[in-house]
């Protein structure tokens, strides 16, 4: 298997900096709900097409909401054509079945042959669902993630596929006085269990006040890390966020690895927004969508080619 040259991480990360951008008021940040029940706290494309919703691969997202009481809305549908057209569509959580609390995070599942996806919440416990062309939640398993500390808060969790492999990437968000923290290992579809391969602590030089290290976080194709951080100091603001390419996830033989990038530098710096979502848009264009959990300011998205 090759082994990613020393330099690559670094030479990609310096490439990446002069690509950074204020993403201010003044851009188009699109409003999608108002209201506190409505904060994107995770985010996720739909590649099938979900016919009977109109909904075309490529444009409609999973989006997840960290309510916490049984009967406010978990997940949705939003479906993004043009710059104009904008669609919020509540899906139902399958009756009789164990209420998520404090959703955080979506991945869609690598390869899978049906809409798969899974949900996580700020403690651990992994929802994996199916969407039917009708956009109807299948329940297909509940799981949690392995040995996490006491006090731990989850708010980024991905799926990476890497020599036919699944690997698991989550994140503690971390806060002033505590750093976040980043765990991944490989997971076992046949047993639903994934086996820890490492960790790595997580601080960011910027938001500096009232930070969350890691609000959300992604792995593109060639695993590198983005991760999204944010200040938060209540439900008022204000916010700010940033958005980071963390490090690299490679394999060294039999074993993966971790490696960190020489410095965190914003890529993407944003005022008046708590970024908690992040997906990467289909094709080579490395384009990104962002989603806003604005606590009383509702949430927003903005695309970036």
């Amino acid at each position: 298997m090759r082994k990613v040259p020393p330099f690559f991480l670094a030479a990609a990360t310096t490439v990446l900096i002069f690509l950074i951008a204020l993403l201010s008021a003044s851009a188009q940040w699109r409003p999608v709900k108002t209201g506190i029940l409505f904060g994107i706290s995770g985010i996720a494309l739909v590649e099938n097409s979900l016919d009977e919703m109109g909904c075309p691969p490529a444009t409609c997202f999973v989006i997840v909401h960290d309510n916490k009481t049984e009967g406010d809305g978990r997940i949705a549908i939003l479906t993004v054509q043009g710059q104009d057209s904008l669609n919020y569509l509540p899906l139902q959580w399958p009756e009789g079945a164990e209420w998520p609390v404090d959703l955080e995070a979506i991945a869609r599942v690598p390869d899978s042959d049906d809409s798969a996806f899974m949900a996580v919440t700020s403690f651990g416990r992994v929802y994996h669902f199916t969407l039917d062309s009708t956009g109807t939640i299948q329940l297909v398993h509940i799981f949690s993630l392995p040995d996490l500390p006491e006090n731990t808060n989850l708010e980024g969790f991905d799926l990476h596929l890497i020599d036919g492999q699944l690997l698991g990437v989550w994140g503690h968000r971390g806060s002033p006085d505590d750093p976040g923290v980043l765990y991944w290992g490989w997971f076992d579809s046949n047993e639903y269990q994934i086996s820890p391969e490492g960790s790595a602590l997580m601080t960011v030089p910027w938001p500096e006040e009232d930070v969350r290290h890691i609000s959300d976080l992604k792995v593109n194709n060639a695993g590198i890390l983005y991760i999204t951080s944010t200040r938060d100091p209540g439900d008022d603001g204000p916010f700010d966020s940033a958005v980071y390419a963390a490090g690299l996830f490679s394999m060294n033989g039999e074993q993966v690895e971790f490696r960190p990038a020489d410095s965190l530098v914003p890529l993407y710096r944003v005022n008046g927004h708590k970024i908690e979502a992040l997906e990467f848009l289909s094709g080579l264009s490395g384009g990104k969508i962002f989603g806003t959990d604005d606590e009383n300011q509702g949430s927003s998205i903005y695309i970036k080619p």
